[in-house]
């Protein structure tokens, strides 16, 4: 059976997401496999994409739609966001070191942003399990509420990244060389976060259903990441996701973390220790 505009969306997501989960494999390797990090993140936004573009794909070659795979893949597509935005953190969080991590603010401050991604991860994916599985309108009201209170954090999570992200700016001179081309990296990459986090909160309110039945109709329907406008989609959020990571992606191509750590060794290191002994 032949694909509709968003299973060619699908196919196109998973033939740029393959290379992008090799390059941040390799990304994780060369800077670390901790989640706080990053880099981690991308790989796992990588596999999400992946999985749910695979899914798309197999459930529109069926000849009797499934709603066990609409559902799960309708699920992922909007599970995508917080891993990036988590990422971003994470990012910070790199930012941070030897400058702004020895405030408590900060890095208790991040640790809480952090929490509050996982939250709005949850509730989104909980959100898509009770749609996907709604036989009332209760249900589907249920679903609809933990959709709304998802995408509102996302929305908050957003807002304090960009705080967080101006508040590094103000003791610019005090960050590390490479981690300041990774905070200019995170400034790129958030104008498409904000379109990525707005489509979010669109969808988050658009009116859902009982799957199977017709999609209401109402002013945000075209938002809807199921039965909405293709173009939207594909512009607001497909595009704006691959921006993003392409952003992260380079910058943790060219940047050496390393050398900001090695630098900093050598100037912490005494004359006595560096030299040998002084007589």
């Amino acid at each position: 059976m032949g694909l509709d505009q968003r299973g060619r969306i699908a196919v196109a997501q998973l033939v740029i997401y393959i290379p992008f989960l090799a390059v941040s494999t390799l990304l994780v390797v060369r800077h670390g496999f901790n989640r706080r990090a990053g880099w981690l993140l991308l790989l796992i936004t990588s596999i999400i994409r992946i999985v749910g573009s695979a899914i798309h794909i197999a459930e529109e070659q069926r000849s009797t739609p499934s709603i066990g795979l609409i559902a799960t893949y309708t699920t992922l597509e909007a599970a995508g966001l917080s891993p990036l935005l988590i990422a971003t953190l994470g990012f910070l969080s790199t930012v941070a070191q030897g400058s702004f991590d020895t405030i408590p603010l900060v890095t208790r401050g991040l640790r809480l942003l952090g929490l509050l991604g996982t939250v709005a991860l949850a509730l989104s994916i909980a959100a898509g399990s009770e749609l996907g599985s709604a036989n009332t309108q209760s249900d589907v009201d249920q679903a609809t509420k933990l959709r709304h209170v998802g995408a509102i954090l996302f929305a908050v999570l957003y807002g304090l990244i960009v705080l967080a992200h101006g508040y590094f700016y103000m003791g610019f001179s005090r960050i590390r060389q490479h981690r300041r081309n990774l905070l200019l990296g995170i400034s790129v990459a958030i104008p498409f976060l904000f379109v990525r986090v707005l489509y979010a909160v669109l969808s988050g309110f658009s009116p859902a259903s009982i799957p199977g039945q017709t999609q209401p109709h109402g002013s945000l329907s075209k938002f809807s990441s199921q039965t909405g406008s293709w173009e939207i989609y594909l512009v607001m959020s497909v595009l704006m996701e691959i921006i993003v990571m392409l952003v992260y992606i380079t910058v943790g191509l060219s940047i050496r973390l390393q050398d900001d750590d090695l630098k900093n060794d050598v100037e912490m290191t005494p004359p006595s220790q560096g030299y040998g002994r002084q007589y």
